[in-house]
Parts: C-alpha cells; sequence; structure tokens
C-alpha cells in the first residue's frame, strides 16, 4: 500500500512533465506533419527528408522574439543552394570529396563559434542529407519544386505565429534588466537582501552582451540593432559595477539623496514595462520626459552619488535618442571595420589549428569526405545510415559526442526491438505505415533530443517507413549495423584527428580572456594620442564578455570539485571588474587631452600592469604575451594630478590586479 501511495505522485507528476513537454512541442509537430504528410501527396514518398530538413529550420526560429525578414529569406535561399552543391556532389566521387571538404568550412566557419557551436547544424544538415539518395535531373526538379514549396510554407508559418502570438514570446532582455535594477536598488535602500538578485543581474548582464554578438554587422562592427543593444550592454555593465558594490558608492549621504535613489528605481522598474529600443516615439516619450527631470535634479549635486546617477541618465537618454533615430541611421564611419581587418577576422582568424572552428571543421569534412565516398562507392538503399549516423554523432566537443554515442547505440537497439513487437500487429497497408510514422513523430519531438528515448523513436519513425519497402528483420540488421559502424568511425575521428575537448577549450578561452585584458591596456595607451575607434573598443568587448559567459558557462561540466571551482569564480570575478574599470578608463582618457607628464605616467602604469599580468599567466601556466616593454627602471604611479575619477579607477584597477596576483600565487605555493 505504502509503494502505491509513493509511486502514483511520482507517475503523476512524470506524467504533466510528459504532458507539458508535448504542448510545447505541439507546434513543432504539427509544423512536421502538416510538411510530411503535404510532401508525399504532392511530390512522393522518397522526398519526405525534405520535411525534416525545413522543420529543423522552423524549430530554430518560430519562437524567437524577432524574426527579421530578409535574415529569414536568405537562410531559405541558402538552403536551395545547398541542395544544388548536394546534387552536383553526386555526380562522381572527385566532386563529392571536393565539395563535402569546402561546404563544411564554408558553413561552420561563417555560422558556427565557440559561443553558438551549432549553428551550423540545419544548413549543413541539408547539404548532407540531401547527397544520401542520388538522383537524376528530373528528380533534382522535384527536390528543388518540393524544397521550394516547404521554404515558402516556412516562412508563412513562422510570420503568421509570430503574428498570432505578439506579446506572448516573452520581453526582451533590456526590460528585464531595467526592471530588476530596480528591485535591486529599492531592495538596497531597504536594507533588504540583494544577493539572489546580485547572481540574476550577473547573469543578463552577460547575455546582453551575447545577443549584441549575435547582430555583427558584415560591413560594421554590429547592426544598427546590435549598436542600440550593445550600447545599452554598456550602460548596464557599469551599472551593475557599481550596484555590486553600492556600500561604497551608491549610498545615499542624506534624505534627499535618499529620495532621488528610491525615484531611480521607480523609474528603472517603470523603464522594464516599456519597450524602449523599439524606436516608437509614443512609447518612449514620457520615459524621456521624466528622464531629463531627473538628469536635472542630479545634476544639481557633485558628489559621487549624484555623479553616478547623472551619469546613468546621460547615457540611457542618449540611447533612447538613438533608438528614435535608427532609421537615418545611426552607424557612423567610425563603427565600420576595416576591410583588411573583416578579411582577416572572417577569413584568416580562423585558420590556426587551436580555434575551435578550424578543428571541428576539420573533423567534419573527414566524417563526410569518408561517409559519402563509402555511399557513393558502395551504394544500397540504405548505406546512407553510416554518414547519417556519422553526422548526428560528431559533435563540436568530445564529451557530447561521447554521450550521444551511447545513447543513439542504446536507443537505436530499443527502437529495433519495438519495431519488431508493434509492427507485425499494425498490418502491412501503407496508411497503417504512415499512421505509426506520424505517431512516432510526435514522441520524438517531445522527447528530449539526444536522449536514449528521442533515438528510441527516431529509429521506430525511420523503420516504419523503411518497412514499406524491406523485410523488417533485414532493416533491423542494417539499422543496428551502420550505427555500430558509425559509433566505431566517430570515437577513431574524436580520438585521433584534431581532438577538442570541454576542458581544454575553457583553458583556450582563459588564455583568451588575459589576453584581452593585454589588448585593453594597448587600446588604452594608443587612446593617449589617437582617437577612439568605436567599432575596436565594441568587437573587443563583445568578445570579452562572451568568452566570460562560455567560461561560466562550461566550468562547473569541467571542475568537479567545489573548491576548484570557487578558486576560477575567484579569478573570473576580479577580471570582470577589471575589464569593468579599464572599460571606463577608455572613456576617461579619450575626452581629455593629456600632456607629457600625464602621458609618461600612464604609459609607465600600463607597462608595470602588463608586466603583472603576464607574471599572473605563468603561474597559471598560460602561454605568456610576446611584445612587453621592459620596466626596468621605470616608476610605477596610479595617480595622475587633477583628475581624481581617472586616478580613482586607476587606483581600483591595480588592487584587483594585485588581488589576484595574491589569489593565484597562494594556490601555485
Amino acid at each position: 500500500m505504502n509503494m502505491k501511495q509513493v509511486r502514483l505522485p511520482q507517475f503523476h507528476d512524470r506524467a504533466e512533465s510528459v504532458w507539458a513537454q508535448f504542448l510545447q512541442a505541439l507546434p513543432v509537430i504539427v509544423f512536421f506533419l502538416i510538411m510530411f504528410y503535404s510532401v508525399i501527396f504532392f511530390f512522393g514518398m522518397e522526398y519526405t527528408t525534405i520535411a525534416s530538413l525545413v522543420t529543423v529550420i522552423f524549430q530554430g526560429n518560430y519562437k524567437k522574439r524577432k524574426v527579421p525578414t530578409v535574415p529569414l529569406i536568405s537562410l531559405l535561399l541558402q538552403q536551395l543552394l545547398l541542395l544544388g552543391l548536394a546534387y552536383i556532389a553526386t555526380w562522381n566521387i572527385v566532386l563529392s570529396l571536393i565539395l563535402n571538404l569546402v561546404v563544411p568550412f564554408w558553413l561552420i566557419f561563417t555560422k558556427a563559434s565557440q559561443f553558438n557551436q551549432l549553428g551550423y547544424f540545419s544548413t549543413l544538415m541539408t547539404f548532407t542529407f540531401m547527397q544520401f539518395i542520388p538522383v537524376d535531373w528530373n528528380g533534382f526538379v522535384i527536390q528543388f519544386e518540393a524544397m521550394t514549396f516547404c521554404c515558402i510554407f516556412v516562412f508563412i508559418t513562422i510570420k503568421l505565429y509570430h503574428q498570432m502570438n505578439r506579446g506572448k514570446l516573452g520581453i526582451c532582455t533590456e526590460r528585464k534588466v531595467m526592471h530588476l535594477l530596480g528591485c535591486i536598488l529599492e531592495k538596497f535602500l531597504n536594507d533588504d537582501d540583494i544577493s539572489s538578485d546580485l547572481k540574476e543581474l550577473f547573469r543578463l548582464q552577460r547575455l546582453l552582451y551575447q545577443e549584441a554578438n549575435d547582430k555583427r554587422g558584415k560591413r560594421h562592427v554590429v547592426t544598427t540593432a546590435g549598436k542600440l543593444q550593445y550600447m545599452f550592454a554598456i550602460l548596464i555593465q557599469r551599472t551593475t559595477y557599481l550596484v555590486s558594490n553600492q556600500s561604497k558608492v551608491l549610498r545615499p549621504v542624506d534624505e534627499e539623496s535618499r529620495k532621488l535613489a528610491l525615484d531611480l528605481a521607480e523609474y528603472m522598474q517603470k523603464a522594464g514595462e516599456i519597450d524602449f529600443l523599439s524606436g516608437n516615439r509614443a512609447k518612449t516619450w514620457t520615459l524621456m520626459k521624466e528622464g531629463r527631470r531627473l538628469l536635472a535634479e542630479a545634476e544639481k549635486e557633485k558628489d559621487i552619488f549624484h555623479r553616478h546617477v547623472a551619469n546613468f541618465f546621460r547615457m540611457f537618454l542618449f540611447i533612447l535618442h538613438q533608438a528614435e533615430v535608427r532609421e537615418q541611421g545611426i552607424l557612423s564611419e567610425q563603427w565600420e571595420v576595416p576591410a583588411k581587418h573583416r578579411f582577416k577576422e572572417r577569413v584568416l582568424a580562423h585558420f590556426r589549428p587551436d580555434t575551435f572552428e578550424m578543428r571541428f571543421a576539420l573533423r567534419m569534412s573527414i566524417v563526410l569526405m569518408a561517409g559519402m565516398a563509402f555511399n557513393l562507392l558502395f551504394y544500397d538503399e540504405h548505406s546512407y545510415w553510416f554518414v547519417m549516423n556519422a553526422f548526428l554523432l560528431l559533435r563540436p566537443m568530445y564529451e557530447d559526442s561521447n554521450y550521444r554515442m551511447r545513447t543513439r547505440f542504446l536507443g537505436t537497439a530499443a527502437g529495433c526491438i519495438l519495431v519488431a513487437l508493434v509492427l507485425p500487429l499494425c498490418g502491412s497497408s501503407i496508411a497503417s505505415h504512415l499512421i505509426i510514422a506520424g505517431i512516432m513523430v510526435s514522441c520524438m519531438y517531445t522527447a528530449t533530443p539526444g536522449t536514449i528515448v528521442h533515438a528510441l523513436f527516431v529509429t521506430c519513425f525511420a523503420l516504419s517507413m523503411t518497412t514499406l519497402a524491406m523485410g523488417e528483420t533485414m532493416a533491423v540488421f542494417l539499422r543496428m549495423a551502420y550505427i555500430v559502424g558509425a559509433v566505431l568511425f566517430v570515437l577513431v575521428i574524436n580520438r585521433f584527428f584534431f581532438p577538442t575537448s570541454l576542458g581544454s577549450q575553457v583553458r583556450y578561452n582563459f588564455q583568451l580572456l588575459f589576453h584581452m585584458h593585454h589588448m585593453y591596456l594597448r587600446m588604452l595607451e594608443d587612446l593617449l594620442t589617437n582617437q577612439l575607434d568605436y567599432w575596436r573598443i565594441c568587437d573587443a568587448q563583445i568578445q570579452y564578455h562572451t568568452v566570460l559567459a562560455q567560461i561560466r558557462n562550461d566550468l562547473p561540466q569541467v571542475e568537479k570539485d567545489e573548491k576548484d571551482r570557487e578558486y576560477f569564480n575567484k579569478i573570473l570575478n576580479i577580471t570582470w571588474c577589471m575589464a569593468s574599470e579599464i572599460q571606463q578608463m577608455f572613456f576617461q582618457v579619450k575626452h581629455k587631452k593629456r600632456g607629457i607628464e600625464a602621458r609618461r605616467i600612464m604609459e609607465q602604469y600600463i607597462s608595470y600592469t602588463d608586466y603583472v599580468l603576464n607574471q599572473i599567466q605563468e603561474m597559471l601556466h598560460l602561454k605568456k604575451e610576446k611584445k612587453l616593454k621592459n620596466i626596468e627602471g621605470m616608476k610605477y604611479q596610479r595617480y595622475i594630478e587633477g583628475e581624481p575619477e581617472l586616478s580613482s579607477l586607476m587606483t581600483q584597477y591595480a588592487r584587483n590586479l594585485s588581488r589576484l596576483y595574491v589569489l593565484v600565487l597562494r594556490r601555485v605555493r
């Protein structure tokens, strides 16, 4: 009796969880079934692979808060181009080898990165899967028609879904951050605990930079929308830095200051209710009017609290103004990346053996060249199962690939058993097989991708279609034989050909993080005599914060020991503060020309900082910087006469650098 009482609630909770997953996946399930049966009805059963390919595109875009029309059309046209390249690759073995070498590099270099590791998937999947069954010209024409039909349907469906669910796709990160900042400030003034809110604020601040990274431009470092997000990310980073040290900076000194702080908290929460980056004047007019009033109030006093409040309002009002005039163009020449840097960044920078893109593109090319050559040379009706499984099993990270090898093999075995038991009971008619296929697809999209259960339903769906043309025993045997072959093949590739593990990637990112700090110092030194290149600082800040976010995301999976995780998180926290301080130095240095003595002090300060950073890297067993100045005979000074704000930032940065040095030194000793 007790056992039943324990199990029933567990079963009920599990059933509720599965039902919730089903409802969440329902739009994708309905979309696939419509595409699946439409392709069969209009074009024929042999072209149903196209339904799976366009469903991946729908699945990756329908939930996005905004899906711009031009990028979506571009993505769908790219599907047609890849279909044509896949057709050419099936002509002969030479073209197959060439295209399966070049296309993976193209798609991985342009669409994937260590911050978006699966960005290549939907497009490379189309190129790969459409090579499986070679067709003649007439067959290709039908494929092209089917793909065009499905792409048009994807476009219409996504636009209709967004129209019908306007306002239900969640609020933007900017609004979440503003509302949370207001709540934190209000709680702080009332002496309430804000520790959990600060954790969420740091997470959202990192997310802002990641979203700005997704909006990089071709000619300019970011698009118009990306510039607005980047500027807002800077504002929030500065404010987050101050909020995390509120006891020193944002503590109101009298009742009048407390009232201003409460008004600021209320203003932030009100801004969180308005889509202020949309450029809609009607929505932001009241926000701008109230912001100007509070700015005037903050400018009446000159203490540090009022100065920081005024700085916040100046930048926020500037962002609102930029959002309002965005259609007239807010990207000046200063945001334009020079042509040589664009070429180097997008092409040459990836052609290094230590980059994520290069290593993964090499592995993927080897898998596709070998797999497609096998399919062409030893072609039978289902030899493509080998390369299909190899493509799906090969993942950017060694750990993820190994996990999928286990789950795919076990799920395939379980699916073969289930098919052997169920299909004989359902008859041999085409209608019964199509009904079973539809049920299996519904279960497949409900299950979590990559799990044993997901692989089980994938296998059941594939075999329910395959057994229309061949016996169940042969289909099951081939399915298992090809999955075993694919697992062994991918295991060898991952082990011996340019392996990339999560641990090595985290270490590479730590190296990159310290290198970025040296780059910040070089940029600060350059600012002493030259103008600020907005594209350069924007590019550097976005890269720094996306690398930082990636380390924080991967660290718990790499460092299992809690003390080790705490140690590395302390390093990340200190370096985040240092990045915030030096980024504020950029704008302090930018607005004032300095004399020879002030420049000399800054140059020596930078050289000493470079030297200490290099010592820390050496203790962490990270690669040291090559080009550093000799500090012998230099005088270290972190104060410049007549510049209290810059001197304060230099002092705080030096203190954090000292904290970092001591932290690492203690660990080493």
